[in-house]
């Protein structure tokens, strides 16, 4: 009988975990596919490159470009934006040619722009602006 639950501890119950994290991989990865059909076949990463795809023709290649929050420290759009904006270099700062803004809903962004000598110059998306140093 000992023999039998030793043999049961040893090979059943590690081969049942593993069935088990492959069952819960297959079910994640099942999850995220039906996710990505209803985006029409793109994910969020895809969605977020092309809201950049005009801002990336006016910035200059090899540059510094400021970055703005006035949200609590989201690093997914902060990263998001220097993967997409690549081989530029993004800071937290102000004080560069160009920033990008990334804004709740509570700020608008035109008064933003005047309280900081800046300059609209594209609106990434609904939270999301491009300015220039110097104003209107």
């Amino acid at each position: 009988k000992n023999k039998i639950l030793k043999k049961i501890r040893v090979y059943v119950i590690p081969v049942m975990v593993i069935l088990i994290a492959i069952a819960a991989g297959v079910d994640n990865c099942l999850n995220e596919v039906e996710v990505i059909k209803l985006l029409g076949g793109t994910d969020d990463i895809i969605l977020f490159e092309n809201n950049f795809e005009h801002v990336r023709c006016i910035l200059p290649p090899f540059s510094v470009i400021g970055y703005y929050s006035d949200k609590k420290f989201d690093a997914r759009t902060f990263c998001l934006a220097r993967y997409t904006l690549s081989p530029r270099i993004i800071v937290e700062d102000l004080e560069h040619p160009f920033i990008i803004g990334n804004f709740s809903k509570f700020v608008n962004p035109g008064e933003f722009a005047k309280a900081h000598n800046l300059s609209i110059m594209e609106t990434i998306d609904q939270n999301m602006v491009l300015f220039k140093k110097g104003g209107k």
